[in-house]
């Protein structure tokens, strides 16, 4: 599915971006709850020290493939995510976040867990 994403910022060798249809979505969250920790999470992300609690693969099946999660655990945040598109167009790596999970209560992967990661999977920016 095609989809639109708006630039959030970039540097040398990454850049971010954040879906234009669920921007909205997920800045609202963000402004409530989790700017600064989303800041210090990207740029963990670009200085390749991003640990798997907070920035992992959700490539729960060979289907699947450069879906990745930005998690704000804690009962601040509900352990919510961000799921993101992770790709590489020419060397340039681009990180799309597309689809917010609002509350994780397990740690396996829910059925709704599974569609969200299905529908970023399917997301073509």
């Amino acid at each position: 599915m095609k989809r639109s994403k708006v630039k959030l910022i970039a540097y040398a060798k990454i850049a971010f971006y954040i879906d234009e249809k669920n921007k909205d979505e997920i800045l609202n969250f963000l402004k409530e709850k989790g700017k600064e920790k989303l800041q210090n999470i990207l740029l963990r992300i670009k200085e390749k020290t991003a640990t798997r609690n907070v920035y992992s693969s959700e490539n729960y099946n060979d289907d699947i493939e450069n879906v990745t999660a930005i998690k704000f655990k804690g009962k601040v945040f509900n352990n919510a995510r961000i799921y993101c598109k992770d790709y590489y167009d020419n060397k340039l790596r681009i990180i799309v976040l597309s689809e917010l999970l609002i509350s994780k209560k397990q740690t396996k992967l829910t059925h709704k867990e599974r569609n969200l990661i299905n529908k970023v999977n399917d997301y073509d920016y």
